[in-house]
Protein backbone atom coordinates (compact mmCIF):
# COMPACT_ATOMS: atom_id res chain seq x y z
CA UNK A 1 0.00 0.00 0.00
CA UNK A 2 2.77 2.23 1.16
CA UNK A 3 4.35 2.19 -2.35
CA UNK A 4 0.92 2.62 -4.26
CA UNK A 5 0.89 5.79 -2.51
CA UNK A 6 4.40 6.86 -2.97
CA UNK A 7 3.26 5.88 -6.68
CA UNK A 8 0.28 8.09 -6.70
CA UNK A 9 1.96 10.94 -4.76
CA UNK A 10 4.89 10.95 -7.84
CA UNK A 11 1.96 11.34 -10.54
CA UNK A 12 0.45 14.26 -8.82
CA UNK A 13 3.47 16.52 -8.49
CA UNK A 14 4.68 15.52 -11.83
CA UNK A 15 1.47 16.80 -13.46
CA UNK A 16 0.96 19.49 -11.35
CA UNK A 17 4.95 20.84 -12.03
CA UNK A 18 4.44 20.22 -15.78
CA UNK A 19 1.58 21.72 -16.63
CA UNK A 20 3.06 25.02 -15.04
CA UNK A 21 -0.34 25.80 -13.20
CA UNK A 22 -0.06 28.72 -10.08
CA UNK A 23 -1.37 25.44 -8.09
CA UNK A 24 0.30 22.84 -5.45
CA UNK A 25 -1.02 19.58 -4.40
CA UNK A 26 -1.10 18.82 -1.18
CA UNK A 27 1.30 15.69 -0.03
CA UNK A 28 0.06 12.81 1.51
CA UNK A 29 0.22 13.20 5.67
CA UNK A 30 2.68 11.05 6.86
CA UNK A 31 1.09 10.67 10.24
CA UNK A 32 -2.56 9.96 8.69
CA UNK A 33 -0.78 7.45 5.69
CA UNK A 34 -3.76 9.12 3.58
CA UNK A 35 -3.55 11.43 0.49
CA UNK A 36 -5.21 15.49 1.94
CA UNK A 37 -7.34 17.05 -0.06
CA UNK A 38 -5.75 19.50 -3.14
CA UNK A 39 -3.81 22.74 -1.94
CA UNK A 40 -5.23 24.73 -5.12
CA UNK A 41 -5.31 28.19 -5.68
CA UNK A 42 -8.92 29.83 -6.77
CA UNK A 43 -10.63 32.86 -7.88
CA UNK A 44 -9.90 35.70 -9.61
CA UNK A 45 -6.34 36.44 -7.21
CA UNK A 46 -5.46 33.80 -5.83
CA UNK A 47 -2.55 33.50 -2.91
CA UNK A 48 0.66 32.36 -4.92
CA UNK A 49 4.04 31.39 -4.15
CA UNK A 50 2.84 30.22 -0.54
CA UNK A 51 5.74 29.71 1.95
CA UNK A 52 5.95 28.74 5.37
CA UNK A 53 8.32 29.90 7.71
CA UNK A 54 9.45 29.34 11.51
CA UNK A 55 9.89 32.18 13.94
CA UNK A 56 11.58 30.93 16.56
CA UNK A 57 8.30 29.80 18.43
CA UNK A 58 7.14 27.11 18.51
CA UNK A 59 3.86 28.23 19.07
CA UNK A 60 3.58 30.19 15.86
CA UNK A 61 4.38 29.47 12.15
CA UNK A 62 4.24 32.56 9.23
CA UNK A 63 2.90 32.44 5.84
CA UNK A 64 4.03 34.09 2.78
CA UNK A 65 2.94 35.00 -0.28
CA UNK A 66 2.48 37.02 -3.30
CA UNK A 67 -0.79 37.76 -5.30
CA UNK A 68 -1.22 39.14 -9.13
CA UNK A 69 -3.03 42.78 -7.83
CA UNK A 70 -3.81 44.55 -4.59
CA UNK A 71 -5.78 42.41 -1.88
CA UNK A 72 -6.15 41.58 2.10
CA UNK A 73 -4.52 38.53 3.41
CA UNK A 74 -6.68 36.15 6.03
CA UNK A 75 -5.97 32.92 7.27
CA UNK A 76 -8.13 30.04 8.85
CA UNK A 77 -6.32 27.13 10.56
CA UNK A 78 -7.65 24.34 13.10
CA UNK A 79 -6.36 21.13 13.59
CA UNK A 80 -9.07 19.11 11.57
CA UNK A 81 -10.00 19.43 7.82
CA UNK A 82 -12.06 22.77 7.14
CA UNK A 83 -14.02 24.73 6.11
CA UNK A 84 -15.22 25.30 8.71
CA UNK A 85 -11.92 26.60 11.02
CA UNK A 86 -11.55 27.11 14.25
CA UNK A 87 -9.02 30.05 14.19
CA UNK A 88 -8.39 32.99 12.04
CA UNK A 89 -6.46 36.00 11.73
CA UNK A 90 -5.65 38.88 9.30
CA UNK A 91 -2.61 39.65 7.72
CA UNK A 92 -0.05 42.29 6.55
CA UNK A 93 -0.25 43.39 2.98
CA UNK A 94 3.00 45.37 2.04
CA UNK A 95 4.81 45.72 -1.95
CA UNK A 96 8.36 44.48 -2.38
CA UNK A 97 11.00 46.89 -4.21
CA UNK A 98 9.45 45.72 -6.71
CA UNK A 99 6.10 46.47 -6.53
CA UNK A 100 4.76 42.57 -6.14
CA UNK A 101 2.00 42.28 -4.01
CA UNK A 102 3.10 40.29 -0.89
CA UNK A 103 1.25 39.48 2.31
CA UNK A 104 1.90 37.77 5.24
CA UNK A 105 0.26 36.24 7.93
CA UNK A 106 1.05 34.32 11.63
CA UNK A 107 -0.98 31.56 12.81
CA UNK A 108 -1.06 31.94 16.30
CA UNK A 109 -1.40 29.72 19.56
CA UNK A 110 -0.46 26.88 17.83
CA UNK A 111 0.31 23.30 19.96
CA UNK A 112 3.66 22.41 19.09
CA UNK A 113 4.44 19.13 17.59
CA UNK A 114 0.61 19.14 16.06
CA UNK A 115 -0.68 18.57 12.65
CA UNK A 116 -2.65 21.67 11.12
CA UNK A 117 -5.01 22.28 8.03
CA UNK A 118 -5.31 25.88 6.83
CA UNK A 119 -6.41 28.08 4.02
CA UNK A 120 -5.44 31.27 2.56
CA UNK A 121 -7.09 33.81 1.25
CA UNK A 122 -8.79 37.31 0.89
CA UNK A 123 -11.25 38.92 3.57
CA UNK A 124 -14.36 37.15 1.80
CA UNK A 125 -12.46 34.38 1.18
CA UNK A 126 -13.56 35.02 -2.96
CA UNK A 127 -10.04 34.10 -3.78
CA UNK A 128 -8.32 31.10 -1.83
CA UNK A 129 -5.39 29.06 -1.74
CA UNK A 130 -5.94 25.44 0.55
CA UNK A 131 -6.63 23.88 1.89
CA UNK A 132 -2.64 23.33 3.47
CA UNK A 133 -0.94 21.56 5.70
CA UNK A 134 2.03 21.33 8.20
CA UNK A 135 2.86 20.59 11.17
CA UNK A 136 4.13 22.57 14.12
CA UNK A 137 7.36 23.16 15.42
CA UNK A 138 8.26 20.77 18.45
CA UNK A 139 8.42 22.41 22.00
CA UNK A 140 12.12 24.07 22.24
CA UNK A 141 14.32 21.08 24.02
CA UNK A 142 11.77 18.37 22.75
CA UNK A 143 13.75 15.45 21.74
CA UNK A 144 11.65 13.81 18.91
CA UNK A 145 13.60 12.85 15.24
CA UNK A 146 12.47 15.63 12.42
CA UNK A 147 14.03 15.81 9.12
CA UNK A 148 15.00 18.26 6.89
CA UNK A 149 16.63 19.36 3.51
CA UNK A 150 19.12 21.51 1.91
CA UNK A 151 20.30 22.66 -1.56
CA UNK A 152 21.59 25.96 -2.97
CA UNK A 153 21.95 27.74 -6.41
CA UNK A 154 18.80 27.35 -7.10
CA UNK A 155 17.06 29.59 -10.32
CA UNK A 156 14.00 29.41 -12.46
CA UNK A 157 15.37 26.55 -13.87
CA UNK A 158 13.90 23.30 -14.94
CA UNK A 159 16.17 21.22 -12.31
CA UNK A 160 14.84 23.58 -9.41
CA UNK A 161 11.44 22.02 -10.65
CA UNK A 162 12.73 18.29 -11.15
CA UNK A 163 14.37 19.05 -7.09
CA UNK A 164 11.24 20.55 -5.23
CA UNK A 165 9.49 17.81 -6.05
CA UNK A 166 12.55 15.45 -5.24
CA UNK A 167 11.93 17.26 -1.89
CA UNK A 168 8.58 17.56 -1.77
CA UNK A 169 8.29 13.44 -2.17
CA UNK A 170 9.92 13.32 1.32
CA UNK A 171 7.44 15.67 3.05
CA UNK A 172 10.32 17.34 5.37
CA UNK A 173 9.44 19.58 8.69
CA UNK A 174 12.10 21.84 7.20
CA UNK A 175 13.75 22.69 4.12
CA UNK A 176 17.20 25.28 4.12
CA UNK A 177 17.83 26.64 0.62
CA UNK A 178 21.60 27.93 1.50
CA UNK A 179 21.67 30.66 -0.74
CA UNK A 180 21.69 32.35 -4.19
CA UNK A 181 17.82 31.53 -4.88
CA UNK A 182 16.57 33.58 -7.81
CA UNK A 183 20.00 35.07 -10.01
CA UNK A 184 17.94 37.65 -10.97
CA UNK A 185 16.99 41.31 -10.46
CA UNK A 186 13.31 40.99 -11.50
CA UNK A 187 10.67 40.78 -9.51
CA UNK A 188 9.04 37.89 -11.70
CA UNK A 189 11.96 35.80 -11.67
CA UNK A 190 11.79 36.06 -7.67
CA UNK A 191 7.72 34.87 -7.95
CA UNK A 192 8.70 32.69 -10.03
CA UNK A 193 11.22 30.57 -7.83
CA UNK A 194 8.50 31.25 -5.13
CA UNK A 195 5.68 29.41 -6.80
CA UNK A 196 8.10 26.52 -7.47
CA UNK A 197 8.98 26.28 -3.76
CA UNK A 198 5.63 26.43 -2.80
CA UNK A 199 5.15 22.33 -4.01
CA UNK A 200 6.89 22.05 -0.64
CA UNK A 201 6.98 25.53 0.87
CA UNK A 202 2.89 24.93 1.86
CA UNK A 203 3.66 22.16 4.07
CA UNK A 204 7.47 22.91 4.91
CA UNK A 205 9.07 25.66 6.82
CA UNK A 206 11.84 27.16 4.25
CA UNK A 207 14.01 29.24 6.14
CA UNK A 208 16.34 30.38 3.42
CA UNK A 209 20.01 31.47 3.67
CA UNK A 210 21.82 34.39 2.00
CA UNK A 211 24.07 34.05 -0.93
CA UNK A 212 26.62 36.39 -2.56
CA UNK A 213 23.93 36.58 -5.49
CA UNK A 214 21.23 38.15 -3.19
CA UNK A 215 23.85 41.26 -2.30
CA UNK A 216 22.10 43.04 -5.01
CA UNK A 217 25.84 44.21 -7.07
CA UNK A 218 25.66 45.03 -10.19
CA UNK A 219 24.37 42.88 -12.66
CA UNK A 220 21.15 40.87 -13.94
CA UNK A 221 21.41 37.65 -12.11
CA UNK A 222 21.64 39.75 -8.73
CA UNK A 223 19.23 40.32 -6.58
CA UNK A 224 18.85 43.32 -4.33
CA UNK A 225 18.69 42.78 -0.44
CA UNK A 226 15.64 44.27 0.48
CA UNK A 227 14.07 42.17 -2.35
CA UNK A 228 15.45 38.93 -0.53
CA UNK A 229 13.78 40.31 2.76
CA UNK A 230 10.50 41.08 1.76
CA UNK A 231 9.55 37.68 -0.16
CA UNK A 232 11.35 36.07 3.08
CA UNK A 233 9.96 36.94 6.68
CA UNK A 234 12.91 34.77 8.34
CA UNK A 235 13.51 35.84 12.01
CA UNK A 236 16.00 38.44 13.34
CA UNK A 237 17.43 40.82 10.60
CA UNK A 238 16.85 37.45 7.89
CA UNK A 239 20.20 37.85 6.74
CA UNK A 240 21.66 36.78 9.83
CA UNK A 241 20.25 34.94 11.74
CA UNK A 242 19.13 31.57 14.78
CA UNK A 243 16.66 29.07 15.99
CA UNK A 244 15.96 26.33 17.83
CA UNK A 245 13.72 23.37 16.53
CA UNK A 246 13.22 20.73 19.50
CA UNK A 247 16.70 20.09 20.32
CA UNK A 248 18.76 21.26 17.42
CA UNK A 249 20.29 24.57 17.27
CA UNK A 250 20.63 26.11 13.85
CA UNK A 251 21.89 29.43 12.71
CA UNK A 252 23.05 31.25 9.21
CA UNK A 253 25.45 33.60 8.00
CA UNK A 254 25.28 36.54 5.55
CA UNK A 255 29.13 36.46 4.64
CA UNK A 256 28.76 39.13 2.18
CA UNK A 257 29.24 39.43 -1.47
CA UNK A 258 33.19 38.28 -0.78
CA UNK A 259 34.52 35.86 1.48
CA UNK A 260 38.18 38.18 0.92
CA UNK A 261 36.19 41.10 1.65
CA UNK A 262 35.64 41.15 5.63
CA UNK A 263 34.19 43.91 5.90
CA UNK A 264 31.04 43.15 4.34
CA UNK A 265 28.42 40.43 5.37
CA UNK A 266 26.02 41.19 8.03
CA UNK A 267 25.89 40.54 11.78
CA UNK A 268 22.39 38.67 13.79
CA UNK A 269 22.34 42.35 15.46
CA UNK A 270 18.15 42.86 15.22
CA UNK A 271 17.52 45.25 11.98
CA UNK A 272 15.28 45.92 8.92
CA UNK A 273 17.12 43.93 6.52
CA UNK A 274 20.43 44.86 8.08
CA UNK A 275 23.10 44.29 11.39
CA UNK A 276 26.78 45.20 12.12
CA UNK A 277 28.88 44.75 9.07
CA UNK A 278 32.09 43.21 8.55
CA UNK A 279 33.41 39.69 9.90
CA UNK A 280 34.44 40.83 13.44
CA UNK A 281 31.09 42.01 14.30
CA UNK A 282 29.82 37.92 12.79
CA UNK A 283 32.48 36.31 14.59
CA UNK A 284 31.28 38.05 17.88
CA UNK A 285 27.64 37.46 17.58
CA UNK A 286 28.18 33.91 16.02
CA UNK A 287 30.58 33.10 18.82
CA UNK A 288 28.35 34.14 21.37
CA UNK A 289 25.10 32.53 20.09
CA UNK A 290 27.08 28.94 20.06
CA UNK A 291 28.10 29.70 23.49
CA UNK A 292 24.66 30.03 24.70
CA UNK A 293 23.20 26.76 22.66
CA UNK A 294 25.97 25.07 24.76
CA UNK A 295 25.14 26.47 27.35
CA UNK A 296 21.47 24.97 26.98
CA UNK A 297 21.60 21.49 28.41
CA UNK A 298 18.46 20.77 26.01
CA UNK A 299 20.54 21.27 23.06
CA UNK A 300 21.88 18.12 21.38
CA UNK A 301 22.98 19.19 18.01
CA UNK A 302 24.22 22.47 16.30
CA UNK A 303 23.86 22.68 12.38
CA UNK A 304 25.09 25.50 10.26
CA UNK A 305 23.45 26.38 6.65
CA UNK A 306 25.37 29.22 5.09
CA UNK A 307 26.06 30.21 0.99
CA UNK A 308 30.27 30.60 1.17
CA UNK A 309 32.62 27.60 1.67
CA UNK A 310 34.90 27.19 3.64
CA UNK A 311 35.99 23.40 2.43
CA UNK A 312 35.36 23.09 -1.16
CA UNK A 313 35.89 18.90 -2.61
CA UNK A 314 36.69 20.42 -5.84
CA UNK A 315 39.40 22.79 -6.93
CA UNK A 316 37.39 25.20 -8.76
CA UNK A 317 38.99 27.88 -6.00
CA UNK A 318 36.13 29.53 -5.46
CA UNK A 319 36.67 32.17 -2.47
CA UNK A 320 36.99 30.51 1.09
CA UNK A 321 36.50 31.51 4.72
CA UNK A 322 38.73 28.84 6.18
CA UNK A 323 42.39 28.58 5.95
CA UNK A 324 41.91 25.80 3.93
CA UNK A 325 41.36 27.24 0.99
CA UNK A 326 44.69 29.46 1.19
CA UNK A 327 42.47 32.35 3.14
CA UNK A 328 42.83 33.64 6.81
CA UNK A 329 40.26 31.44 9.08
CA UNK A 330 37.12 33.56 9.57
CA UNK A 331 34.87 31.40 11.01
CA UNK A 332 36.57 27.51 11.66
CA UNK A 333 38.13 27.95 15.01
CA UNK A 334 34.48 28.72 16.26
CA UNK A 335 32.41 26.40 14.47
CA UNK A 336 34.99 23.78 15.92
CA UNK A 337 35.52 25.44 19.58
CA UNK A 338 32.06 25.18 19.72
CA UNK A 339 31.40 21.72 19.08
CA UNK A 340 29.40 22.61 15.23
CA UNK A 341 28.24 18.93 13.97
CA UNK A 342 27.22 19.61 10.46
CA UNK A 343 28.11 23.28 8.30
CA UNK A 344 25.71 22.84 5.12
CA UNK A 345 27.07 25.40 2.26
CA UNK A 346 26.24 25.99 -1.54
CA UNK A 347 28.19 28.54 -4.23
CA UNK A 348 30.15 25.59 -5.68
CA UNK A 349 27.30 23.87 -7.72
CA UNK A 350 28.88 20.52 -7.31
CA UNK A 351 27.77 18.12 -4.65
CA UNK A 352 30.60 16.74 -2.09
CA UNK A 353 31.12 16.27 1.85
CA UNK A 354 33.96 16.16 3.90
CA UNK A 355 34.85 13.83 7.09
CA UNK A 356 34.46 15.10 10.37
CA UNK A 357 37.76 17.57 10.00
CA UNK A 358 39.53 19.88 12.01
CA UNK A 359 41.71 22.76 10.05
CA UNK A 360 42.22 19.71 6.96
CA UNK A 361 43.05 16.75 10.44
CA UNK A 362 40.71 14.26 9.85
CA UNK A 363 38.79 13.37 13.12
CA UNK A 364 37.26 10.42 12.28
CA UNK A 365 35.80 8.39 9.50
CA UNK A 366 33.07 6.01 8.87
CA UNK A 367 29.80 5.46 8.12
CA UNK A 368 27.97 6.56 11.96
CA UNK A 369 27.99 10.25 13.17
CA UNK A 370 26.28 10.16 16.43
CA UNK A 371 29.94 11.90 18.00
CA UNK A 372 31.15 13.89 14.99
CA UNK A 373 34.05 15.00 17.25
CA UNK A 374 34.56 17.82 14.11
CA UNK A 375 32.23 19.89 11.70
CA UNK A 376 31.04 17.82 8.86
CA UNK A 377 30.95 20.18 6.02
CA UNK A 378 28.49 20.13 2.59
CA UNK A 379 29.08 21.10 -0.48
CA UNK A 380 25.75 21.36 -1.79
CA UNK A 381 24.83 23.74 -4.80
CA UNK A 382 22.49 21.28 -6.40
CA UNK A 383 19.11 22.96 -6.19
CA UNK A 384 18.95 24.17 -9.78
CA UNK A 385 22.38 25.41 -11.70
CA UNK A 386 24.29 22.23 -11.09
CA UNK A 387 27.62 22.20 -13.10
CA UNK A 388 31.03 19.80 -13.02
CA UNK A 389 34.10 20.18 -12.04
CA UNK A 390 37.51 18.62 -10.78
CA UNK A 391 37.77 16.23 -7.45
CA UNK A 392 39.80 17.28 -4.80
CA UNK A 393 41.91 14.23 -3.48
CA UNK A 394 42.45 15.56 0.43
CA UNK A 395 42.20 13.13 2.57
CA UNK A 396 39.51 14.97 3.90
CA UNK A 397 37.57 14.30 1.21
CA UNK A 398 34.64 12.00 2.19
CA UNK A 399 32.71 12.04 -1.53
CA UNK A 400 33.24 14.24 -4.35
CA UNK A 401 30.74 14.08 -7.25
CA UNK A 402 32.07 17.06 -9.03
CA UNK A 403 32.68 15.38 -12.35
CA UNK A 404 29.58 13.83 -13.00
CA UNK A 405 26.84 16.63 -13.21
CA UNK A 406 24.64 16.05 -9.63
CA UNK A 407 21.08 17.56 -8.95
CA UNK A 408 19.26 17.10 -6.20
CA UNK A 409 19.48 17.67 -2.20
CA UNK A 410 20.62 16.92 0.97
CA UNK A 411 18.13 14.93 3.27
CA UNK A 412 18.85 14.82 7.24
CA UNK A 413 16.78 12.66 9.44
CA UNK A 414 17.99 14.25 13.51
CA UNK A 415 16.79 11.94 16.22
CA UNK A 416 18.49 12.23 19.95
CA UNK A 417 21.21 10.18 19.24
CA UNK A 418 22.16 10.16 15.74
CA UNK A 419 22.02 11.72 12.42
CA UNK A 420 20.82 10.01 9.44
CA UNK A 421 21.43 11.27 6.08
CA UNK A 422 20.93 10.81 1.94
CA UNK A 423 22.23 12.51 -0.54
CA UNK A 424 18.84 12.14 -3.06
CA UNK A 425 19.68 12.74 -6.85
CA UNK A 426 16.97 13.61 -8.62
CA UNK A 427 17.35 11.09 -11.34
CA UNK A 428 19.33 8.32 -9.61
CA UNK A 429 17.93 8.66 -5.88
CA UNK A 430 20.12 7.82 -3.58
CA UNK A 431 23.93 8.14 -4.29
CA UNK A 432 25.31 8.73 -1.01
CA UNK A 433 24.70 8.63 2.44
CA UNK A 434 25.60 7.72 6.23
Amino acid sequence: MKSVLRRVRALLLTVLLFVGAPMAILLAVPALGVIGPNAIPTGPNPPLGVHLSYPDDPSMATITYHTATATTARAEWDQSIGPPYTFSATGFDYTSPGGTFLHVVNLTGLVPGARYFYRLGDASMASTFGQGTFRAAPAKGASETFTFGAAGDWGNTNQTVDTVRSIALRAPNLVLPTGDLYYSRLDSVVQAVYEKFQVFGQSSFVMSGMGDNEWGAPGDRNTPPETYCAFSNLPGNERTYAFTWGNTFFITVDWGNSTTDETDGFDGTPGACSGQAGTPAIRAWVDAKLAAANADPTIRWKIVFEHHLCYDTTTTGFGQLCPAGGHPDQVEDIYTSRGVDLVLMGNDHTYGRTHPVSFENVIQTGSAYDTPGAPMWFVLGTGGQSGTATCRTDAWVALCRAATRTEGFGWFQVSPTTIKYEFVENQAGVVDSF
